[in-house]
């Protein structure tokens, strides 16, 4: 069996954690040739030009883990809005028996509707989107989303098999804004690299590789940081509790949106700042805390906290409501003292439940393990072969 993803308004990236990258490597675990589609000079504002230099370096066809990835020329008008060049042409030459569209479009999601209507092969395609991430501009939703998706869903409705959402909100989504009915949709959810995270060292031994105490109680938060994201809460709130205990410590990782939280927490002495992280470095200092905390939103470095069981600190929503029982601790606003509650309760836990927690994080590591994710997957494209 050959799969492909088409990758294109869900930009793909060498070597990251994303659920393209992860699924296709899975499913290739299991013997199941997977192709990826995706662009060849349209890339994301955020990345650097030296990763997308070297992107650009191993050209429009090469293998990652066994995947194959071929790019294509394509035409950004917007973030959404993408046209492809050749789609067609490189899915005539790789033949798949699965099309997997990652994320709803009305361009390159077409072009595939229609391959997978002449050859008469299942199309499957996951939702990204919610009314969270989406755009605020109530006539691009309009037109875009509603509208042009819409259209392109109604069109190719019999092509497309499954509809999943990555959570339970995108689920909905499907059905409020791409109007395809709930027998097509389904909860393909954002899963945990338990591969690479089975083979990330043992925590003393990375407490001592960057610098900390077995004593220390670490926190550890990542990705896009500011005010937004509620890392100054978390800034303040750690801070304040330091002075009752000093072992505390917070590490942030990523990319800060705002120059007050950027100050903030260089001027913070007990917060450690790093940039971006590779994949390995993501895991260890995942691994290496007590609790990762996310205050307001989801993130997938939540799914990546729970591939090395690490306890979660999070605000309960439609796009995380998945993934703490028993695990963690919900929050419902991500304020400074409701933070301050929740790693109070983490800091004073005694034995029984500490074992509890780490029984849960156990568990919810197996229960969205790619692994599990990838055999959903191939038992729900079965029925249609």
């Amino acid at each position: 069996m050959k799969i492909v993803h088409v990758s294109i308004s869900d930009p793909f990236i060498d070597d990251w954690g994303y659920q393209v990258n992860l699924l296709s490597r899975y499913l290739q675990y299991v013997g199941i040739q997977n192709y990826v589609v995706a662009s060849a000079n349209d890339f994301p504002a955020y990345l650097s030009a030296e990763v997308i230099k070297s992107i650009k370096a191993k050209g429009c066809h090469y293998e990652l883990d066994g995947v194959i990835i071929r790019r294509i020329q394509t035409r950004k008008i917007s973030n959404s809005f993408i046209y492809t060049k050749h789609l067609k042409q490189t899915l005539d030459e790789i033949q798949p028996n699965v099309i997997f569209h990652h994320n709803f479009n009305c361009t390159s999601m077409l072009v595939s509707a229609k391959y997978a209507k002449k050859h008469k092969i299942p199309m499957i395609v996951d939702n990204h989107a919610d009314i969270i991430n989406m755009s605020k501009n109530k006539f691009w939703v309009w037109f875009y989303y509603k509208l042009l998706i819409g259209l392109s869903c109604k069109v190719y409705r019999k092509q497309i098999y499954k509809a999943y959402g990555v959570t339970h909100s995108r689920c909905e989504f499907i059905h409020e804004y791409y109007g395809l009915p709930y027998e097509k949709i389904d909860f393909l959810p954002i899963g945990a690299d338990v591969i690479h995270a089975n083979s990330i060292r043992p925590t003393l031994e990375l407490r001592n590789q960057y610098g900390f105490l077995k004593t220390d109680f670490i926190v550890v938060t990542g990705g896009k940081m500011g005010i937004e994201k509620g890392t100054n809460n978390l800034i303040c709130a750690v801070e304040e509790l330091h002075e009752q205990y000093p072992q505390l410590r917070l590490i942030l990782f990523g990319k800060f949106e705002d120059n007050e939280t950027f100050c903030q927490a260089n001027e913070s002495k007990v917060t450690i700042v790093y940039d971006w992280c590779d994949r390995t470095k993501t895991l260890e200092l995942l691994k290496l805390a007590d609790v990762a905390c996310w205050p307001i939103h989801h993130t997938t470095l939540i799914e990546d906290a729970v591939a090395v069981c690490t306890p979660i600190i999070n605000r309960k929503t439609g796009t995380s409501e998945h993934l703490i029982d028993g695990n963690g601790i919900w929050i419902k606003t991500g304020a400074k003292e409701e933070l301050k509650d929740a790693l109070w309760q983490m800091l004073k836990m005694n034995e029984e439940r500490r074992s509890q927690m780490a029984l849960a994080c156990e568990s919810m590591k197996k229960r969205i393990s790619y692994q599990n994710i990838a055999n959903k997957l191939l038992n729900d494209i079965s029925k249609t072969l």
